[in-house]
C-alpha cells in the first residue's frame, strides 16, 4: 500500500543540475555527482526559487545589540 505525501512537491519539473538554464532554481533535488536534479523552478535573478531560498536562509541571527544585551541580563542574574 502507498500513501500519498502530505507535502506538495516544489520542484516541479527537476532536470539534470548541469542543464539548468539562466534564471532556474539551482537546488538540488536529487541524485549525487553528474546526476544531481535541481529544481529548475523559475527564481529569476536569484539562485534560488522563492520555497527554497526561504529554507537556505535558516534561522535569523540576533544584532551585536541583542547579543549584548543576553549577556549583561545574564550575568545581572548571576549576582
Amino acid at each position: 500500500m502507498t500513501f500519498a505525501s502530505r507535502r506538495p512537491t516544489i520542484a516541479n519539473a527537476p532536470r539534470p543540475w548541469l542543464t539548468r538554464l539562466k534564471g532556474e532554481c539551482a537546488y538540488p533535488v536529487g541524485g549525487e555527482g553528474m546526476a544531481t536534479r535541481s529544481c529548475c523552478n523559475p527564481c529569476g535573478a536569484g539562485a534560488y526559487c522563492p520555497a527554497h531560498a526561504a529554507a537556505m536562509r535558516g534561522p535569523a541571527i540576533p544584532s551585536a545589540t541583542d547579543y549584548e544585551r543576553e549577556i549583561m541580563r545574564f550575568l545581572e542574574q548571576g549576582r
